[in-house]
């Protein structure tokens, strides 16, 4: 592999007066100048983006703007030798040098196999690499800061730093880095690295903020002040009589508990300050963290337990959404990455994940009737039911506003709330999910419930073309296109729009579709967006990257009405007039601000009401 070869200039840190030899945030589309890379993946080793485009199913990266990663879960191939490479430096003349990155890796293990991350150099233009130091894997959502003594390297030229992920040959993680920065060391300045709060946590339980201060400048470091704020909260706490050397780290424990009362989402700010008794040392934009929090219920009702968020942003009487895992999957794991959290804040609602029971495989399951669990008994319907009375009654939520969605034996599940729970549940959003036969023989749904399902015509677990003579084994069920027709036919909806999605990420290998199916008068919808190339996947956390499937749930049930519009009960007058138009809030809007797919009611001086989805 050719190499370019060159000497970066020094450059003053803005406003620091510090030596930069590197820096880099990976911020363009394009990869870096002077940066080579060696890989034997077939996906192209490291590869640059945002966290929802470098992430996968069992790999989730924290957002951190664009960065640079390699990812062995998404293609499970050769990483072995993936080394990401930066421009040559020539440290001949510097007294001390350090490196620092925002550093993404677990360190993980699966199948015997663990996942290693280093920092590594070579003096002889990448013919032989040396490790300069191992760096310690962090499973803890968070990205950490990696501070790196180069001095053992000073006074060579032509030096190249590398970093070098491993995946031991087996199917695992993946490493990314972001915001790496070279430089020489001077004065006093103490850095405060990196901190032991999770960017989730219970509300139920308290917490002691610990920290790591790194000294990344010359002088000793002998004292400091660190300080945590919380809304208008500051609490502060001194430390001396240190000695933290040069490029020494330091862990302190602050004396103040951390607590919330509700869960929504809090910023943490913590801040060192006084170094030295200094006002502000050698490079004051080191010395903070700010951190978005969002503080859960990790709770229980009865002997079940469930994970319930209820966004800052909420209103009273706000609606409730009820997430549910796949088989053998966690509440914690699809409000990961569902991401149902941030929608939640951003729209100002309550979601729920119900954590699922253990089957005699000793797998989590919420029960209707797979074939392979008939002996099981478990009621899941009047268990969410009473859940969703508790809920209720406890933080004021909507009693019409509740809806359900799921991953897989989650979204089975919401299909069964449809047919068995329509009294509670307005509305359903299944991810790659299916109705059993048997449900779908017996469903007679007090009310209607609107249905968007969205499924991969791919999907080699829950099949688009169905399983009616029950070969997988789950138990017979018909095929997508049938169970749309079913309920389509059960509510009486005979108007269809279909429409495509743009193709945003050509690279994820399929493209969506959506079909919509409404009828005049009626609230009642039943759409399928149809993921053309699509597997089991839960779009936009991994598969499928043009729709995020959340999103998409949440924005059919927000654009729902409250109850059927019974047109044919009006006698309209023939010369009647239009008042206003008003959205499903009740906010008036005017003809040149209408959106594509928006619900509106069109009121008329008769005292009649229309609604209507502008489509086109």
């Amino acid at each position: 592999m050719k190499k370019l070869l060159f000497t970066l200039l020094w450059l003053p840190l803005l406003g620091l007066g510090q030596t930069i030899l590197l820096e880099e945030d990976f911020e363009g589309l394009t990869f870096p100048s002077g940066w080579t890379q060696t890989t034997n993946s077939l996906d192209g080793g490291w590869l640059l983006g945002t966290n929802t485009l470098l992430q996968s199913q069992y790999w989730s990266i924290g957002a951190h703007g664009r960065f640079i990663a390699t990812n062995d879960d998404e293609c499970d191939c050769d990483k072995t030798i993936d080394y990401l490479i930066m421009p040559p430096f020539d440290l001949t003349t510097l007294t001390s040098a350090v490196l620092q990155f925002q550093s993404y890796f677990d360190a993980g293990s699966l199948n015997g196999g663990t996942e290693v991350a280093t920092l590594e150099y070579s003096l002889d233009n990448g013919v032989s690499w040396n490790l300069l130091q191992t760096i310690i894997g962090t499973d803890d959502g968070l990205w950490d800061t990696q501070t790196i003594s180069l001095n053992s390297l000073v006074g060579n030229v032509n030096v190249l730093l590398a970093f070098h992920y491993f995946d031991d040959n087996n199917w695992l993680f993946g490493w990314g880095i972001d915001d790496v920065l070279v430089f020489e060391l001077e004065g006093t300045d103490l850095e405060l690295s990196s901190h032991t709060i999770n960017s989730t946590i219970d509300i139920q339980t308290p917490y002691v903020i610990e920290g790591t201060v790194t000294n990344t400048g010359l002088n000793i470091i002998q004292s400091f002040d660190a300080s945590w704020t919380i809304g208008a909260n500051v609490y502060t706490t001194s430390f001396n009589s240190l000695s933290i050397p040069s490029l020494g780290t330091y862990n302190f424990s602050h004396p103040d508990i951390l607590t919330f009362n509700a869960s929504g989402l809090q910023t943490l700010e913590i801040v060192i300050s006084s170094v030295n008794g200094l006002i502000n040392d050698f490079n004051s934009t080191n010395d903070s963290i700010s951190t978005q929090i969002e503080a859960v219920d990790y709770s229980t009702f009865g002997n079940r337990d469930y994970i319930y968020y209820h966004a800052s942003s909420a209103s009273p009487n706000c609606p409730l959404v009820l997430v549910f895992h796949g088989y053998s999957g966690t509440a914690q794991g699809i409000m990961d990455y569902s991401q149902f959290n941030s929608l939640a804040e951003e729209f100002g609602f309550a979601v729920c994940y119900p954590q699922g029971t253990l089957d005699g495989s000793n797998n989590t399951f919420f029960n209707v009737g797979y074939d392979f669990q008939n002996n099981q008994t478990v009621d899941d319907v009047a268990f969410i039911e009473d859940l969703v009375d508790s809920l209720q009654a406890m933080y004021s939520l909507s009693e019409q506003d509740i809806f359900s969605t799921g991953m897989s034996n989650g979204g089975d599940f919401s299909y069964m709330l449809a047919c068995q729970a329509s009294e509670t549940f307005k509305a359903i959003a299944p991810v790659a999910g299916m109705i059993m036969q048997d449900i779908m023989d017996n469903c007679n749904p007090v009310k209607e419930v609107s249905i968007l399902e969205i499924h991969g015509n791919q999907d080699n677990v829950t099949y688009w073309q169905g399983d009616p003579n029950n070969n997988g084994g789950w138990g017979a069920y018909p095929s997508i296109p049938n169970t749309i027709s079913f309920f389509t036919d059960m509510f009486g909806l005979t108007e269809l729009n279909s429409n495509a999605f743009p193709d945003i990420d050509p690279t994820d290998g399929s493209s969506v579709n959506s079909d919509k199916h409404t009828e005049s008068g009626s609230c009642t919808q039943v759409w399928l967006y149809s993921v053309d190339g699509g597997g089991h996947d839960w779009p936009g956390a991994y598969g499928n990257m043009d729709v995020s499937a959340s999103r998409e749930a949440w924005l059919f049930f927000e654009q729902l009405c409250v109850s059927p519009l019974l047109i044919e009960e009006y006698n309209f007058s023939q010369n009647r007039q239009l008042i206003r138009i008003v959205d499903v809030l009740g906010r008036e809007v005017t003809i040149n601000t209408i959106l594509r797919d928006q619900s509106l009611f069109y009121i008329y001086d008769d005292g009649s009401v229309e609604r209507k989805v502008i489509i086109e």
